[in-house]
């Protein structure tokens, strides 16, 4: 597979992920996620995956998640994907409607099952 071509499919898979996040499709959000996961959040809140898929099962509800002026950059079976992220979410116990907008960097690895998340980090802008 060419640069080019892992390019699209990170972009791709990413879209997956915001959909998947949006319809709260825990299984497509799992698939989606490498094992090993640290996603940090714009707060500093640092999840593992078991830690992060319960966040969107039990405490938030995504609205819409957008992401915009993406590059991904290729370094063999590694991908880095970087551009703005824009997701409006209710949380659920207080009913309370934010919206978030900030810049946020992804590691995505290729496996035996494919390319997975393997770390997020947003940074509020």
């Amino acid at each position: 597979m060419d640069v080019e071509a892992i390019q699209q499919e990170i972009l791709r898979l990413e879209s997956e992920r915001c959909r998947a996040l949006v319809q709260r499709d825990l299984q497509a959000l799992a698939a989606l996620m490498d094992d090993g996961l640290v996603h940090v959040h714009a707060t500093g809140k640092v999840d593992d995956k078991a830690q992060y898929l319960e966040m969107v099962a039990r405490h938030i509800d995504f609205l819409s998640v957008e992401r915009s002026a993406m590059s991904v950059r290729v370094h063999g079976d590694t991908a880095i994907a970087s551009g703005r992220l824009e997701q409006a979410i209710v949380l659920r116990e207080s009913g309370e409607e934010r919206l978030m907008k900030a810049y946020a960097t992804q590691v995505w690895l290729r496996g035996e099952g494919g390319w997975r998340q393997c770390a997020f980090q947003a940074t509020n802008t």
